[in-house]
């Protein structure tokens, strides 16, 4: 059953971004408007500066592959702060291609 927050959410069309790493359970699924899935991956376990390995990506690219037709999902990675991110980003990339 969902939370009056996630009907609010859901009724105002805002979407609620899934987080790596969750500072609660709750936040490491996206929520709210189901119109629209967003992630925002900034490191683990080291905030900023971890790369998340292709393990860690294959895994991420199936919760990404996962989304409803027609629901726009996006992925922004953060872990900027080592450069991690576009390497990450880059072999997101090709996994969602051979799918």
């Amino acid at each position: 059953m969902a939370t009056k927050r996630e009907q609010t959410l859901e009724q105002a069309r805002i979407a609620r971004v899934a987080a790596d790493p969750a500072p609660f359970a709750e936040a490491a699924r996206p929520g709210g408007w189901t119109g629209f899935r967003y992630y925002r991956l900034h490191g683990s376990p080291r905030i900023y500066y971890s790369a998340y390995g292709g393990d860690r990506l294959a895994s991420l690219t199936e919760r990404l592959v996962e989304a409803p037709k027609g629901v726009d999902t996006w992925c922004i990675f953060d872990n900027t702060a080592s450069g991690a991110a576009v390497a990450d980003a880059l072999h997101m990339q090709r996994l969602l291609s051979a799918h």
